[in-house]
């Protein structure tokens, strides 16, 4: 009966400290730690190790705001602070690994170490407890900025739902510790450290907690999306259209060049974007836009003659080998896949759909397919600037050859 009676009482308050939850986020950030590298299984996946490094120095610096016994003192807080930054550029070494260059990516390398030596130069105490507040929010400031900087022509601009997830917290975050940074420097108020009970404090400790494992997520959902892009090289067709993937098309497409060298035949190269398609996704989603992607394909698929190649490469782009065709065969080409495409896409779509397209023609000096595809590559992009939904040929050619 008694046993029965302790059992119904209500359980006891949990202690809501900060010594309670640095421990536990000491906890959570050594356990995410050891868990993501072994994620990766030794098989590549640098940047799923460089998080787990991230995560690392993290729990290292909240360690030291749990036992400051060990280091104490204005040393052991620098210790705090260096990993910190530690954790820092960890981080941004991981982002760089998913996301590629980012332009003004560099500044933001030197960004954290300048803010920690002018934070250790501080000419007082408040000021120095300010920088120890500010320095966090700059290094979570700097990691939002990398993770939105605009990609370079060579990067891929990323999955955005991952780094949403990462976004929200580290915002937040970074807005409590400018707070905190600003409250450190008022002598009338208390300053709301991490090892003490204050409100904005245990709101920081809280909201880490929430930034570590929302970081886990990231993590997990980048390397998700980067082992997807390994298997999708691997094969040798786009999982998405049936399309030939990028490795396929160079290897028929360096047999349609050996052919035309051999026969002194022509060989044109059409590349091919469907136009606004990321506002088409931004609208109706992402549905609607794999049905915009596969319309496509079946159209180029049942234009194109047996010894041509159609392929897609990237997220938007897809390319159409022709061979033994000149300037009016991509012109021919273009015109039926236009029409195509204004039979069958309000019917399977709801709306029209257009596309903007470059044509390029095989030269003496090629020596390999991706020759030919640049220059096609570079029509396109001069149709997409005179103003989209039409054909441009390659740079070079006569104007008069344009559709």
């Amino acid at each position: 009966m008694a046993m029965l009676v302790a059992l119904l009482q209500p359980p006891p308050a949990m202690a809501f400290d900060p010594t309670t939850l640095t421990a536990a986020l000491f906890v959570q950030l050594g356990v995410l730690a050891l868990v993501l590298p072994l994620m990766a299984d030794g098989r590549g996946h640098k940047a799923l190790r460089w998080g787990g490094a991230a995560l690392a120095a993290q729990a290292l610096a909240w360690g030291g705001l749990l036992w400051p016994e060990a280091v104490p003192g204005s040393v052991g807080m620098a210790g705090v602070d260096a990993l910190s930054v530690a954790a820092w550029i960890l981080a941004l070494q991981a982002v760089q690994c998913w996301l590629g260059p980012r332009w003004g990516l560099p500044w933001l390398w030197a960004l954290p170490a300048v803010a920690f030596v002018a934070h250790l130069a501080a000419p007082s105490p408040p000021w120095r407890a300010a920088g120890a507040a500010l320095l966090p929010a700059l290094v979570q400031g700097g990691l939002l900025l990398a993770l939105w900087m605009p990609a370079t022509l060579n990067a891929a601009a990323g999955h955005r739902r991952w780094r949403l997830t990462l976004s929200l917290p580290l915002a937040l975050l970074a807005l409590l510790n400018v707070v905190r940074g600003f409250m450190a420097l008022d002598p009338s108020v208390d300053l709301p450290t991490l090892r003490g009970a204050h409100p904005v404090a245990l709101g920081a400790a809280v909201l880490s907690g929430a930034a570590a494992a929302t970081w886990a997520l990231a993590c997990l959902s980048a390397w998700r999306a980067e082992t997807e892009a390994q298997w999708q090289a691997a094969a040798p067709a786009d999982a998405l259209t049936g399309l030939a993937n990028r490795t396929a098309l160079e290897a028929r497409g360096a047999e349609l060049l050996a052919h035309a060298r051999r026969h002194g035949d022509t060989l044109g190269a059409l590349s091919i974007e469907i136009d606004h398609l990321q506002q088409i996704q931004d609208r109706q989603g992402l549905e609607v836009g794999n049905a915009c992607r596969v319309l496509l394909a079946e159209c180029l698929q049942a234009l194109a003659r047996p010894g041509d190649a159609v392929a897609r490469l990237g997220d938007e782009g897809f390319v159409v080998l022709l061979g033994r065709t000149r300037a009016d065969g991509a012109q021919a080409f273009d015109r039926r896949l236009r029409e195509a495409l204004q039979a069958q896409a309000p019917e399977r779509l709801g709306f029209f759909l257009d596309v903007s397209a470059g044509w390029s023609l095989l030269r003496p000096d090629d020596r390999q397919v991706d020759d030919l595809l640049q220059r096609a590559d570079a029509g396109r992009q001069r149709a997409k600037a005179e103003g989209r939904g039409r054909l441009a040929a390659e740079p070079g050619l006569d104007a008069e050859a344009d559709a």
